[in-house]
């Protein structure tokens, strides 16, 4: 048997060698060869144990690995309800470890406590760790999982303790000053002794779960470490009880197992003690019962546990209200707080752009909820009287935000959720550049206008890009797929927008070092921005409108006109994802003359562009002040300042253009291609300039354009403007159709 053995070893040891042997020359026999040949031998292995790739331990489990994934599903389908019945399940599970090691009876009003401090924290917590994935990825792992464990530990920590330690509190009956000496006794302890475990499993959370299943792993370790604490908790209750009462009852065989045992556990009780029991005894100077059932305190608790359900009612109710677009206060009060706290209007802009962006972050932003749209409303639904099809994607709604407002494409998804249906960041310029001196911006409110001489202030096409890109990243990771799945239109969304029945446009433009009479340089900037931008844009916008930039309206002729154009639109076409970006080109409302705007439709059609967004701001002051309409000498300064103006006062000018280009689009379609093919090459106009309300829209829609934008009308109306104007145009259609 010996010898066999010995034999078999061996054998077993040749083999191996000579499969060793086997695999390093079929190495350097195949070193000079391609990766797609490589590839393609692939299929041709017989599969065996040492060549089929083992799945991983937590997809071998069967029933488990089903119901996992089912979580993971129901998680990224519904991850508030999901989050809410998760934290629920959780806290309930823990109470009851937690009064079970306490040897008592019962108690279900603590359990009603628990449940309702984690029904609260839920979706907090939820957005705060989403937030914390999102954030501070860097390209060491390393140092990213340290950083996110910093600033969990650093930040999260120590609030969250608070919330449950004056929760619990509060709702035991404790009043104010009791509740403070509470948290000045518990939190610091329990954020010292939370190092201790909640970094392991913060990294480890980071380091190897996907986001769907991070709440169930942290649930299972807080069920755990509450019930040790528990019993921790209970022995040292035993020991301080026997000592008040100054009893010489021997300690149970359990304390004294504990005790022999490990000698750091009795500090370790006495130093956890407050961190799960919220009813221990703040001090001798005032007397406390321990949790009791009992009906003295029913009263009391009761009451507490009404007052604050009341509280927490009253919390939401606001929650609902402010972060509704159709809350009176974002039309009536915030524009007015803005005007007085930053009398520069640019500083409010900085300002309003960042309290989105903070707010859109932490879940408080305000969006247009779906009650506020019909019952069987849908973007491709016919029952939607708002739906239009653009660049064969129909569109939840025909309003839009003019670029502008968002320069930086820092807030395309907080914009979108105020219910627009395209939003148009930029204008982007291929390098950095500071725009023109400050101040720059001036705001008319006697007529609700505005002028600005910005002169395309931009970060640069990268770092638009850079930001783009991460977006469609984020996007691409909570729904489990891939950058390339997203940009080929897998996510079942336009890669630019990220959201269905909606899009995304950018806005380009040249530099302003760049000489506007070499026609080369500045095709030169525009490709450059083309290649940095189309992969995450639904549609790019050549800005050749601004009147703020030296020489850019020049550009509006056909012959150079056509040039970029037909540049830009070949760029595009190259773009690296299945469905290209659409080109439009923006035009100014001050080449107004027949020739002028001839030449641009002829441009248009030459180069191969998609469309014409009519209107920008004016360098024209007559007409913009009504008869009756006084301007104070601050107006009138702000009025008479270089640079373009924008306001309600440009509708009737957008509206006439609007009728004027779609009229010249057609005519020359059919002169150019034919009465057949008229209909199926007809270009897109969007309107912009001076639309406030939803009969402005209507108008401008019947007099050609497929989109309303608006711009000056979010500043004085606020973030609801968008929901009013559809709110306006569907009573109009509703009554149009009785």
């Amino acid at each position: 048997m010996a010898v066999c053995y010995t034999c078999r070893t061996a054998l077993r040891r040749n083999i191996d060698i000579l499969q060793k042997l086997r695999h390093r020359r079929a190495q350097s026999t195949n070193s000079d060869s391609t990766k797609p040949n490589k590839t393609a031998r692939l299929p041709e292995q017989v599969p065996t144990p040492n060549n089929v790739p083992t799945l991983n331990f937590w997809q071998r489990l069967g029933p488990l690995t089903r119901a996992a994934q089912a979580y993971a599903r129901a998680q990224r389908k519904r991850p508030y309800v999901t989050q809410v019945c998760t934290s629920l399940f959780i806290y309930l599970c823990s109470d009851i470890s937690a009064q079970s090691m306490n040897g008592k009876d019962y108690d279900p009003i603590r359990t009603a406590r628990s449940l309702l401090i984690g029904s609260i924290s839920s979706i907090p917590s939820y957005k705060w760790f989403v937030w914390l994935s999102d954030n501070f990825n860097y390209p060491s792992r390393t140092l990213s999982i340290a950083a996110k464990v910093i600033i969990n530990q650093i930040c999260f920590t120590p609030v969250f303790n608070t919330y449950f330690f004056g929760m619990q509190a509060l709702l035991s009956g404790a009043n104010l000053a009791e509740t403070w000496e509470r948290i000045r006794q518990t939190v610091p302890v329990s954020c010292l002794n939370s190092c201790k475990l909640w970094p392991a499993v913060t990294a480890f959370s980071f380091a190897f779960l996907p986001l769907e299943y991070r709440p169930v792993f942290g649930g299972v370790i807080a069920v755990g470490w509450q019930t040790y604490l528990s019993y921790l908790n209970r022995l040292a209750e035993r020991r301080i009880a026997r000592q008040a009462e100054g009893s010489l009852e021997p300690a149970s065989e359990e304390e004294k197992m504990a005790g022999t045992a490990s000698p750091t556990r009795q500090s370790l009780a006495a130093a956890f003690r407050p961190i799960i029991r919220p009813q221990a005894r703040l001090g001798n100077h005032v007397p406390r019962r321990l949790a009791s059932t009992s009906s003295q305190q029913s009263p009391s608790t009761a009451r507490t546990i009404l007052v604050t359900s009341a509280l927490a009612a009253a919390a939401g109710l606001t929650y609902y209200y402010v972060t509704d677009t159709r809350a009176s206060f974002h039309q009536w009060l915030v524009p007015r707080v803005l005007r007085v706290l930053f009398p520069d209007a640019e500083d409010a802009h900085h300002a309003g752009t960042a309290a989105l962006k903070t707010l859109y972050s932490l879940g408080l932003h305000p969006r247009e909820r779906p009650s506020a749209l019909p019952a069987d409303y849908s973007p491709s639904s016919h029952s939607n009287p708002l739906a239009v099809t653009v660049f064969g994607t129909t569109l939840a709604n025909p309003i839009g935000i003019s670029a502008g407002l968002d320069k930086d494409a820092e807030i395309p998804d907080p914009l979108f959720a105020l219910g627009a249906g395209v939003v148009e960041v930029g204008g982007c310029t291929p390098l950095p550049q500071e725009g023109n001196p400050r101040p720059r911006v001036f705001r008319i409110p006697a007529v609700d206008g505005m002028v600005n001489r910005y002169g395309l202030n931009s970060r640069g096409a990268d770092a638009m890009a850079a930001r783009l890109r991460e977006r469609l990243r984020k996007f691409a990771r909570r729904w489990g797929l891939t950058e390339r799945e997203v940009l080929d239109g897998k996510g079942g969304v336009p890669p630019g927008s990220l959201a269905p029945g909606r899009l995304l446009c950018v806005q380009i433009a040249k530099n302003k070092k760049t000489d506007e009479k070499d026609i080369e340089a500045v095709i030169r900037d525009h490709v450059y921005c083309v290649k940095r931008l189309a992969p995450y844009a639904d549609v790019l916008v050549v800005n050749v409108s601004s009147p703020n930039t030296p020489g850019l309206r020049d550009l509006q002729a056909a012959g150079p006109l056509a040039r970029l154009l037909g540049a830009v639109v070949d760029e595009a076409k190259k773009t690296d994802k299945k469905v290209k970006p659409r080109v439009m080109v923006k035009v100014s409302p001050d080449e107004d003359d027949d020739t002028q705007m001839e030449g641009v439709v002829q441009a248009v059609w030459m180069s191969g562009v998609d469309g014409v967004i009519v209107g920008n701001t004016t360098k024209r002051r007559t007409g913009l002040v009504k008869e009756g309409v006084r301007l104070t000498c601050k107006e009138q300064k702000a009025l008479a300042e270089d640079g373009g103006f924008s306001g309600p006062a440009m509708f009737d000018r957008t509206l006439s253009l609007v009728g004027r280009y779609r009229k010249m689009l057609d005519n020359y379609s059919l002169e150019a291609v034919g009465v057949d093919d008229a209909f199926s090459g007809q270009k897109v106009i969007f309107a912009t300039g001076g639309i406030t309300n939803g009969d402005q829209a209507l108008r401008v829609l019947n007099a050609g354009a497929s989109v309303a934008m608006v711009y000056t009308g979010l500043v004085y109306g606020g973030s609801g403007t968008i929901t009013r104007i559809k709110k306006d145009m569907s009573k109009k259609l509703a009554i149009e159709e009785a």
